[in-house]
């Protein structure tokens, strides 16, 4: 069954009255124009359903679509614009099934030829075709859904005559003779009971399907509710509404008879749990956003339990086990997260076993090593998460070996690589990372290329050439950097004015005019600098509203803090230094005992630029104060690291505090990296700390 997300509400009652529709009896066993008919028909395969996780139209959904005799096309505007529904369709053609398409018309018009089009171009061009060649697929059978059209029994009942290769008058006059049956059966029965039996009977009767009607109508609004409206709510960021849909959705499925908690309803609840667990999640609320992971981690893992060998079930306890970790990693707690991610790792091994020959599976290992290598690389373990990086890059690149074509695999080996230079980046190979990154956006602009029309490229492409700016203004190459930014800041400021209420775009544009301002301040273009910081200010005021506790929103603040800060120093205006300085310190997390590297020098940076602007007023206990918080920050890492962002900071927190000995270490490491430092390193005029550095 292929259908478009917006359709989910239509797909989930077709596929629910197919599964529960028995052939009439006098039809079973009997030749169809497919063979003989079956007494049910299943089992029926929701792609959207079951291949929640996949990120294109892969081998297990092509292995999907081969191995079944029919496809059903949900049809409506929405699913004509689906490119997705359209190559499911083409696919299916390709196998020489064009004769078992089969559609139900839920809005729309077929054949329009405009945007009230409901046919997915694939079969438009079937029905269309006037050819009379033998290879030719012949026109689609359509069920009708839309208002005054065929009605709900009726498109059943047409979706099952094609389904077993009959003819749908055979196959109503048989479902009529079924009724009558059964009401000859019920008069028989209630004809041979006492009067008050027979009210009894009527009673419960009716009852039963009154219940069933409102189980029904309860599902299909909590497919809904899961489905299209959190999609809606979710794009336009309504946090606050997602909160409370995924809180009344679980409210509901929670209280359900314990008779009714069967396998649809568990994992409808691991979806809930695992929805309302994101929204909260992007609010910053780590605590809440744990409780709904581990709420669906322990329904997943009951279902895992109760159906030992069933690997999709397993799947999704280790989906479950990634968010945990997920949670733990976001909120710095580093060792928790090593410790999920790797119940997430083991249990990705443990399903591949099952099943080697699934691709999606394979995939799944990969993601594990990257996830683990991840939190290594934040916790300085660089060895290990070189090695991880390389056996999660190893399975990518088998991958995409098998399918050349497929564009997220591509994706994705170059970004493994991209971390990769995020490893050589810390152990002081600059270039190296460089190259890394300079790669993956060579990578990324064919991909947008040849998708020019998808913005999620466009914002992966941004992503990448943002971060090869950045090492390219470390290495001092400014004039570069400006350049890669000033085209991302182009691409990113089209898209926010296409749709301002897209967070990721209005972060990802943030980041951009960060960027290209820090390179034109080393170009020394100060004004050029100045406005970009004037523009970022506005988005810098939303970030905080949407996603104050987002560790890359903070980062982005950060960083702009710092610059606003530097400039104001340059130009002596002692007010605008101070205001920045506030802004830096009301930043700071003060919980440095778990941070990751790039974050403790981020934080050293901000100390030594406050105890700057603090010297230079002449409050010498408070520059003491920040001079003296920043060396307790990378004192642990410093004397042996040779990562810029640690190295730089302690640098100057050296020759501030009057040790340039160690100073002119710091800078012999960071000049055989190549970095060169965005403002000048001040001069030796040390505040003498109130612990110094040997202590």
């Amino acid at each position: 069954m292929s259908y478009s997300h917006q359709d989910a509400r239509w797909a989930a009652w077709l596929h629910r009255k197919l599964e529960s529709y028995r052939v009439p009896r006098r039809l079973r066993q009997t030749d169809g124009r497919f063979g003989i008919i079956p007494e049910r028909l299943h089992p029926i395969f929701r792609d959207r359903e079951e291949l929640a996780s996949s990120g294109a139209l892969g081998d297990r959904l092509r292995e999907a679509l081969t191995d079944s005799d029919a496809l059903i096309v949900v049809c409506s505007p929405d699913a004509a614009r689906s490119r997705w529904v359209n190559a499911e369709v083409e696919s299916f053609m390709s196998l020489g099934r064009g004769d078992r398409i089969y559609c139900l018309i839920v809005d729309g018009e077929p054949n329009a030829g405009d945007a009230r089009e409901c046919f997915p171009p694939a079969l438009r061009y079937m029905a269309d075709s006037g050819e009379t060649d033998v290879h030719d697929p012949i026109e689609p059978i359509a069920a009708d859904l839309r208002p005054g059209k065929d009605g709900r029994k009726l498109a059943l009942l047409k979706i099952v005559a094609g389904l077993i290769g009959t003819d749908l008058d055979s196959l109503r006059n048989r479902e009529a003779q079924r009724h009558h049956r059964r009401m000859l059966g019920a008069v028989v029965a209630s004809l041979c009971g006492m009067v008050l039996a027979m009210g009894l009977a009527t009673t419960a009767w009716i009852a039963r399907n009154d219940a069933q009607r409102r189980q029904e109508q309860a599902q299909d609004l909590i497919v809904f509710m899961l489905g299209n409206l959190h999609d809606k709510l979710e794009k336009v960021g309504r946090l606050d509404l997602l909160d409370s849909l995924g809180g009344k959705a679980i409210n509901y499925l929670t209280h359900l008879n314990p008779r009714d908690l069967n396998d649809t309803t568990l994992k409808q609840l691991v979806l809930a749990e695992t929805q309302l667990g994101q929204v909260r999640l992007d609010q910053g609320r780590y605590a809440d956003a744990l409780s709904s992971f581990r709420g669906g981690y322990e329904r997943s893992r009951a279902l895992a339990h109760r159906h030992p060998t069933d690997g999709s079930l397993l799947f999704d306890r280790g989906q479950a086990e990634f968010w945990i970790g997920y949670v733990y990693w976001q909120s710095r707690q580093l060792d928790k997260a090593r410790a999920w991610l790797t119940r997430y790792r083991d249990t990705s091994r443990t399903v591949y076993a099952m099943n080697p020959a699934r691709a999606d599976w394979k995939h799944e290992l990969a993601y594990g090593d990257h996830n683990l290598a991840a939190v290594e690389l934040e916790l300085g373990q660089l060895q290990q998460a070189a090695k991880s990086f390389s056996a999660a890059h190893r399975i990518l690149a088998s991958l995409q070996a098998r399918t050349p074509a497929d564009t997220q695999l591509r994706f994705e080996v170059a970004d493994e690589a991209s971390w990769q230079g995020s490893v050589q980046e810390q152990y002081g190979h600059i270039d190296q990372a460089e190259k890394a990154m300079a790669s993956k956006t060579r990578v990324m602009a064919d991909i947008v290329a040849r998708h020019p029309d998808d913005p999620n490229w466009k914002l992966k492409w941004s992503t990448a050439q943002l971060q090869q700016a950045g090492l390219l203004r470390v290495l001092g190459r400014y004039a570069q950097s400006e350049s890669v930014a000033d085209e991302t800041v182009a691409r990113m400021q089209t898209l926010v004015m296409h749709d301002p209420t897209n967070k990721d775009w209005s972060q990802a544009y943030l980041h951009a005019l960060i960027e290209r301002a820090a390179a034109r301040l080393g170009s020394d273009n100060v004004a050029g600098a100045r406005s970009d910081l004037a523009l970022a200010e506005p988005l810098i005021v939303q970030a905080m509203k949407l996603r104050a506790r987002n560790r890359l929103v903070r980062r982005h603040i950060q960083s702009a803090s710092q610059l606003d800060l530097i400039l104001a120093m340059r130009e002596n205006d002692p007010r605008a230094a101070r205001a920045a300085s506030r802004r830096l310190m009301s930043l700071y997390r003060k919980d440095d005992s778990s941070q990751p590297s790039e974050d403790l020098g981020r934080e050293a940076s901000s100390e030594v630029l406050a105890g700057m602007v603090d010297q230079t007023d002449g409050r010498l206990d408070a520059a003491r104060a920040h001079f003296d918080a920043a060396q307790r920050l990378l004192r642990p890492t410093a004397q042996h690291s040779s990562y810029w962002r640690i190295l730089d900071p302690w640098v100057r927190v050296c020759l501030l505090t009057g040790h340039p000995r160690e100073a002119q270490q710091a800078r012999a490491r960071l000049a055989r990296s190549g970095y060169v430092p965005l403002y000048p390193w001040p001069q030796a005029k040390p505040v003498q700390s109130t612990r110094g550095l040997d202590t």
